[in-house]
């Protein structure tokens, strides 16, 4: 009798240790999985920024819904002007042109190329392709993030704004989120709607 009480007793023991490992190694799994996912959403996220900023800087205003977005990514140019001659030293660029000294040549590069190109590509963490960036990584149902742009009045200055949000509930989806401390309607978004601003709220 007493050594079946020994052999529950140890049962019992290595039962309860094989649940505090497998919570505290639960955990572990969670926390590496979370932050992987987040840096593959904020790498979207600020992959959206830089088309939206090379939108405003060609069209002096940001794409106000993800087709005008992609549609100038995939088909648009930057003019490139490049000074041909030699500015003198008491002259402005603009001067010299004029006197004949200098004159300016207008190229184009396709947004693309410029602006995703195999440099700024080499360190991205997920594949790049220019048709997902509507996509918030790892949902479900092909969710999309969510995307305004407009202007607001600041200082009695008009500005030109936008914002791009992915709530946390999709970036997490597939995960047991229930026992963790995350409000999952939060979530990483790039910009604002209220203020002059192109940061990301994970704290750049």
């Amino acid at each position: 009798m007493k050594i079946g009480i020994r052999v529950g007793l140890w049962i019992v023991v290595f039962v309860l240790a094989y649940f505090v490992y497998e919570s505290i190694a639960g955990k572990m799994r969670f926390d590496k999985e979370t932050k992987y996912r987040r840096k593959v959403v904020i790498e979207r996220l600020i992959d959206l920024r830089t088309a939206q900023l090379a939108h405003k800087s060609v069209k002096n205003g940001y794409a106000k819904t993800f087709n005008d977005l992609l549609k100038f990514v995939k088909l648009d140019s930057f003019p490139v002007i490049k000074a041909i001659g030699t500015v003198p030293d008491t002259l402005s660029e603009d001067e010299a042109v004029l006197l004949g000294y200098v004159s300016r040549d207008t190229s184009y590069v396709n947004v693309m190329d410029s602006i995703f190109s195999v440099t700024y590509l080499k360190d991205h963490i997920a594949s790049f392709a220019v048709d997902s960036l509507p996509y918030i990584p790892f949902g479900f149902n092909s969710e999309l993030f969510e995307f305004d742009a407009g202007e607001i009045e600041k200082g009695k200055v008009k500005v030109k704004v936008f914002y791009i949000f992915a709530k946390f509930g999709i970036i997490y989806s597939g995960l047991d989120t229930e026992n963790e401390a995350i409000d999952l309607e939060e979530g990483l978004s790039v910009g604002s709607m209220y203020e002059p601003s192109t940061s990301g709220n994970w704290g750049e």
